[in-house]
């Protein structure tokens, strides 16, 4: 078994990027920028609500992680205001993984400096992995932090069954090259259980011309045969779809002029109104990060009774000065105020995976736990390099889906709950990479 082990580590650590120094800095910022790592952790630790962190600014973003890092570690209050942003954003994701894997109680972790928390983890990564304690010790708190979480994903029971269920699609009777019964495709396809006229409804696109898709809504009673119902917007792709109360939220990218995406979130108050498309919120985002392509929007959490009082916590990508995709994440507030921050902590950890092309689409699900399946490139312009992630929203663990006829690339992950601990998985598989037969739309359900 430790032999196995330690093969599977060398896998994994062959995707996290070594580094020559000791360096847990992010890219040069100004104090506004730095609320990119301090809303992200805040809202990762759940150390702070998404009203919360979309109220605050950066001083007080700044003042409330330092109070809970107070409260939960051994250090001087003097002495964590003395740190930086980045140092007090380690720190909080040390404490999180110390504390939900059982190495530490709450209580011991409270007696623990930062650097104390730091020193655990080289030794565990240490005990768990192959590399030398002199290595791990140059090693950034960041980078030891992506190979404990490396090693811990496989050996937590919770994550390692879902990293099974999820990688064993030949054995789950899958779908492929799904399509609706006009026998339109159904890609990037998003389901939620409604229990309508249909018990599944499913938002997709398909290509109505050269760079131009059509958002579509179809029905379905066993997750494999699709009617469909309506369009839900020209120029309109990527869609995502949850239930609240008894309406229906949709969230897409939209490119009503060619090559420049931004998002768009519709909130229909009934069943009858999606069905008839008239939505009773309508919000168009503007692009922040980017002037090319915001999208592939993923509803990660809803907190509020009604449109008009919520918060709506939304994943996304921008196209990073025309280069690749990064990861981003916003909070639309009552349908009319928008607040975003570049996901810098989910970027970093993918790169240092070996990635270095597009990082995606996302769909993110609680089972246990709040966790994310991510689509990540190996290589830029090369469609058969696309990967799924496995994930808590801040480390990942490249999944190894087995299919029948050994197909390999996967993207634009989507999972949801549809009963009783049983998700239904979709995803997207392009032609380059996969065996004739396994392409397109990928269908299969999971039981963890």
């Amino acid at each position: 078994m430790k032999n196995f082990i330690c093969i599977l580590f060398v896998f994994f650590l062959g995707f996290v990027g070594c580094s020559k120094q000791n360096d847990d800095r992010l890219p040069e910022q100004t104090p506004l920028e730095n609320e990119n790592i301090l809303a992200k952790t805040l809202l990762y630790t759940e150390w702070a609500s998404a009203p919360t962190v979309m109220s605050m600014d950066y001083i007080d973003m700044r003042t409330t992680l330092i109070s809970s890092l107070d409260n939960r570690c051994g250090d001087a209050l003097s002495f964590l205001q003395g740190k930086d942003d980045v140092d007090l954003c380690w720190g909080a994701m040390m404490h999180k993984f110390l504390f939900e894997a059982n190495i530490f109680s709450a209580q011991q972790l409270a007696d623990m400096t930062l650097e104390d928390y730091r020193t655990s983890i080289v030794d565990l990564n240490a005990a768990k992995t192959v590399f030398p304690i002199s290595e791990l010790q140059k090693k950034s708190s960041i980078r030891n932090l992506s190979i404990a979480y490396g090693w811990w994903f496989f050996q937590n029971i919770s994550t390692r069954q879902k990293i099974e269920k999820l990688n064993n699609v030949e054995s789950t009777q899958p779908s492929f090259d799904m399509n609706d019964d006009n026998g339109r495709v159904m890609d990037v396809l998003r389901i939620v259980k409604a229990d309508e006229s249909y018990i599944y409804l499913g938002v997709y696109h398909a290509m109505a011309n050269t760079n131009q898709f059509i958002l579509y809504l179809a029905g379905s009673d066993d997750l494999r045969n699709w009617t469909n119902i309506t369009e839900l917007g020209d120029r309109s792709h990527q869609g995502d779809i949850k239930k609240w109360g008894d309406g229906y939220l949709i969230a897409n990218e939209q490119d009503p002029i060619e090559v420049s995406n931004n998002i768009r979130v519709r909130y229909f108050a009934s069943y009858a109104d999606l069905v008839e498309n008239k939505p009773s919120n309508d919000k168009t985002i503007s692009q922040t990060f980017s002037n090319l392509a915001e999208g592939t929007p993923d509803i990660r959490k809803v907190e509020g009774s009604s449109p008009g009082s919520s918060h709506i916590l939304i994943g996304y990508h921008y196209y990073d000065n025309g280069i690749r995709d990064q990861q981003a994440f916003g909070i639309l507030h009552n349908f009319s105020e928008w607040r975003t921050w570049k996901d810098e902590v989910s970027n970093l950890t993918i790169q240092e995976m070996g990635y270095t092309g597009n990082i995606g689409g996302r769909s993110a699900f609680n089972h246990g736990g709040n966790y994310v399946l991510q689509e990540a490139q190996i290589t830029s312009g090369d469609w058969s390099s696309w990967r799924l992630l496995f994930g808590n929203g801040a480390f990942y663990y490249t999944l190894q889906p087995q299919t029948l006829l050994g197909s390999t690339s996967f993207a634009n992950p989507g999972i949801t709950s549809v009963g009783a601990d049983k998700f239904v998985v979709t995803s997207f598989l392009p032609t380059e990479g996969n065996a004739s037969g396994e392409i397109g739309e990928l269908l299969y359900t999971v039981q963890f």
